[in-house]
């Protein structure tokens, strides 16, 4: 999907999105340029177009101030270079296992049908109420 100057480039702006801190991986250091990106943008084609014109600003721009310039002047590709690179790095089973999400697991449906029944036997019990929304 991505060429391997366009995975240079988007690894220095990842980097500064998601550093190494406080025990965590860097974007580059849980793989998100080079393995992950490519799942996320597999996950949201439709994000493919801003997220390419995020990387050309990129390409001309320190990372630094590319991320400042998409910021103030393109909030769609700034958004799309955001939820991509999270989104990636999330996918990541290392990155799950260090922050303790298991990821997306079942779980049972909360029946609350005796509370709805409640409810609408005080309705039933009440009666019709209404205001006309017309003076005749």
């Amino acid at each position: 999907m991505l060429t391997d100057e366009q995975r240079q480039i988007y690894s220095r702006m990842a980097d500064l999105l998601i550093p190494d801190a406080e025990g965590q991986l860097s974007a580059s250091q849980a793989e998100v340029p080079t393995v992950w990106i490519d799942k996320a943008l597999g996950y949201r084609p439709d994000l493919a177009p801003a997220f390419n014109e995020a990387i050309s600003v990129g390409a001309q721009h320190d990372a630094a101030e590319a991320i400042q310039l998409l910021n103030v002047e393109n909030q769609i590709a700034f958004d799309a270079l955001g939820v991509l690179t999270s989104g990636a790095y999330f996918l990541n089973p290392k990155v799950q296992k260090l922050i303790g999400y298991p990821g997306q697991v079942p779980t049972p449906a909360h029946d609350d049908t005796g509370n709805y029944i409640d409810m609408l036997a005080e309705v039933v019990e009440r009666g019709p109420i209404y205001r006309p929304t017309i003076k005749v």
